[in-house]
């Protein structure tokens, strides 16, 4: 590995992939450990976070390169008033090249997506909507902490179709103690009732710092299995196959802002909290909006290349597909086999990756214990 790594070095690539965080949303769910300013914010706030986003979108915008995707998530983008929200969506499309074929997603909050919020994204060229669902069992809702409801969902998400945004995603969430399998059952029929291309079905993970550790909630991890097996055997029926260890679609209806980030993409994060990735390092804005707006410098995460190649390896593995091996080597400029065949082989000893000549790619079992695959790994 000496010689390797005397002779190789990553490259620095102009992002391709854009993410902008909006820190405001409607009071924290008792599960999330994204940054947010829960219900501590007012309409002039708002402007605040805007006046500097946008600045910091007239400071990046010369060093992108054309966009394939624009991902806005939060927080709840939606909460923003018609106003600050139209601007954000007019700055993005102003200060970025966007390719004909970009992907541009706005994550959405049922209660706070109006039909004029709709119109702007359709007019703006926005085509994928994300809406946080997580179950539509309210007592689920209530372990989770999930304000508002789910009223006028299927005449909202008709409006959004209605308005040209083509994709549409459901965010669920499943392993949580007081689910048993039917009950998520039927929150997987439920959301496939509104004809998705896309669902994005996360177990609960009980995070420091949220309500949820708080309170010691614990996921149910005894039907872990089996709730895994039902998710994908109930969404396959209806055309969506997964193809990440949470994300299922159909053939057209792939997350590409994701897809391109689990391959090892480029990418540029605006906003408090919000990560960047230029090939070589990454780095982490502050996750506090007074800092981020005073200028507070980002924590830059720089490892040697060697570990930052290993690192594109394993998350590549989290998708079904894996890695095309040439994929890899024209991104990093370095054989995998060289840079970890001895763990990928014991990878495939354990019945966790499939490897040959021209593929390496996760089995079920390694999709189930990813966990493993990225400790081996990295």
């Amino acid at each position: 590995m000496e010689g390797i790594q005397t002779a190789f070095s990553l490259k620095r690539r102009a992002p391709t992939a854009l993410y902008v965080h909006v820190p405001f949303c409607n009071g924290k769910c008792d599960y999330c450990a994204f940054y947010s300013e829960g219900c501590d914010w007012d309409d002039e706030l708002q402007d605040m976070y805007l006046d500097s986003v946008l600045a910091e979108m007239t400071r990046h915008e010369k060093s992108c390169g054309t966009l394939d995707s624009v991902f806005v998530g939060g927080g709840t983008p939606t909460v923003l008033h018609d106003r600050a929200f139209q601007r954000l969506l007019q700055g993005i499309r102003e200060r970025f090249d966007l390719s004909p074929q970009c992907e541009w997603t706005i994550e959405c909050n049922p209660e706070s997506l109006t039909e004029a919020k709709i119109d702007m994204m359709g007019e703006i060229g926005v085509t994928r909507a994300s809406l946080g669902i997580q179950s539509f069992n309210q007592s689920c809702r209530m372990m989770l902490g999930r304000r508002g409801t789910l009223d006028g969902l299927e005449h909202k998400i008709r409006a959004v179709r209605d308005a040209g945004i083509s994709h549409v995603n459901l965010d669920l969430i499943w392993n949580l103690p007081t689910q048993t399998l039917q009950m998520l059952e039927q929150d997987l029929n439920r959301a496939l009732d509104f004809e998705p291309d896309h669902i994005s079905a996360y177990a609960l993970t009980v995070e420091e710092g949220t309500r949820l550790a708080e309170r010691q909630v614990e996921a149910d991890d005894d039907a872990f299995v089996e709730a895994w097996n039902l998710i994908e055997a109930t969404l396959a029926t209806r055309g969506l196959h997964r193809y990440e260890i949470s994300n299922f679609a159909t053939a057209q209806g792939r997350c590409r802002h994701n897809d391109s980030i689990w391959h090892g993409a480029a990418y540029l994060g605006l906003g408090p909290a919000a990560t960047s990735f230029d090939g070589v390092d990454r780095w982490t804005q502050p996750a506090n909006l007074w800092q981020w707006i005073d200028g507070q410098d980002s924590e830059i995460d720089r490892i040697p290349p060697l570990d930052r190649a290993a690192e594109i390896l394993a998350f590549g593995l989290r998708t079904v597909e894996g890695w095309n091996l040439d994929e890899f080597r024209n991104l990093t400029g370095i054989d995998p086999i060289q840079l970890r065949g001895q763990q990928l082989q014991k990878l495939q000893n354990a019945g966790l990756v499939e490897l040959d000549k021209t593929t390496c790619r996760p089995t079920t079992q390694g999709l189930l214990f990813n966990d493993s695959i990225i400790m081996e790994l990295i």
